[in-house]
């Protein structure tokens, strides 16, 4: 059992990314690779939306799967019969926090919704279910509100408050505070759901478990809303990297997934995305791939194997001989340093005029060619 909760929301958020639609098959096939990575619970989709949508949730729950399979819910008790319909057992009932939201978006006070939250909570409890409720546009919400929500949450009878920072507005030192407020000053748990609008979603969920976030929330290749949630590889690597947690999870499935979901929600993998990108432990610059190849932490943070990679020495314009000779000596090409200063201009200049890294076999090529005219 991890100490803190894991949660991935690619099914339901991640799909709500424009353009993107899970088949059965493919939703089936992401909850049973974040089942093996380690997840305490998925949020599995919508109910209420039916069809499809409930035809996937009813496949998952029939594939034995061992994490929490949660259902997504408006504050409408016809959502959480339609949750219960369809076998779940654990709801999150979606609900504003922030003025801004209340009063432009729902016309409604601050006491009609911690009444209907309340309200809410209290039916599923009543079902049995295990229940979390939002704070959506935390970010933006009077913060001694939100702790008189948290209370009244927990009062109703709530296993968790989700703090959503819907337009991902918050920064680490902010969410820190935040977090740390609310999980004291209520003592319900509390979740991060960080939206990453200024690329700061990772760093967030980071600062809001120092500040006392018991639950994160994320999705994998960061899909969501605009410009995505927090990346489960990232969120991961620095809980246990920088926050020093202890987690019982398989990284190594991380790109396997990442590459996966990729393909199945049409969105390429940026090739320098932290973690999972191709260009993670991509070295081409002469003085890298030098020291890399001497002892790789002294330009790799950790080993690519743990997260499912693999390191792979570029041929480029930057390229210098250590390089050019560590490609060979790969493809038993038996080449000396000394006669490699040629080698390394021309690899250079065909990086230049191709604008393309080099593939092994122009290594070769370019090295056997020099070869012949120095016999000539």
């Amino acid at each position: 059992m991890n100490k803190l909760w894991l949660e991935d929301t690619t099914l339901r958020e991640g799909e709500q990314s424009p353009g993107v639609s899970f088949n059965l098959e493919e939703k089936v096939q992401i909850a049973k690779y974040l089942d093996s990575v380690g997840v305490t619970a998925i949020e599995v989709g919508t109910p209420a939306m039916g069809g499809p949508e409930t035809e996937a949730i009813s496949a998952i729950l029939n594939a034995g799967i061992s994490a929490r399979l949660i259902g997504w819910n408006r504050g409408r008790k016809s959502d959480l019969e339609a949750s219960f319909a369809c076998g779940l057992n654990s709801v999150h009932i979606g609900l504003p926090a922030s003025d801004h939201h209340l009063q432009n978006k729902f016309e409604k006070s601050r006491e009609w919704v911690v009444e209907t939250m309340q309200e809410l909570v209290q039916y599923a409890k009543s079902q049995g279910a295990w229940v979390s409720v939002s704070a959506e546009d935390s970010g933006r919400a009077e913060e001694d509100f939100l702790v008189h929500y948290a209370k009244a949450a927990k009062e109703a009878g709530a296993d968790r408050m989700r703090c959503s920072d819907t337009i991902g507005i918050l920064t680490p030192f902010k969410a820190h505070d935040l977090f740390r407020k609310i999980s004291i000053e209520s003592g319900l748990p509390i979740m991060a759901h960080m939206h990453n609008d200024f690329g700061l979603a990772t760093a967030n969920t980071l600062a809001a478990v120092k500040g006392g976030a018991t639950h994160v929330h994320f999705t994998v290749n960061g899909l969501g809303e605009r410009a995505g949630l927090a990346p489960i590889d990232e969120v991961l690597l620095g809980l246990i990297k920088h926050n020093q947690i202890d987690l019982n999870v398989n990284l190594s499935l991380l790109k396997e997934l990442s590459e996966y979901v990729s393909v199945a929600s049409g969105r390429p993998i940026s090739k320098n995305k932290a973690v999972t990108g191709d260009a993670m432990f991509a070295h081409e610059s002469g003085i890298h791939v030098d020291g890399v190849l001497k002892i790789p932490e002294a330009f790799e943070p950790y080993p690519p194997e743990l997260v499912g990679g693999e390191r792979k020495i570029v041929i480029g314009k930057h390229s210098g001989s250590n390089a050019i000779l560590y490609i060979l000596h790969k493809h038993n090409v038996n080449a000396q340093r000394d006669e490699l200063e040629k080698v390394v201009e021309q690899v250079r200049y065909k990086a230049v005029t191709s604008k393309q890294e080099i593939t092994d076999e122009e290594v070769i090529s370019i090295y056997e060619e020099y070869k012949q005219v120095r016999l000539t």
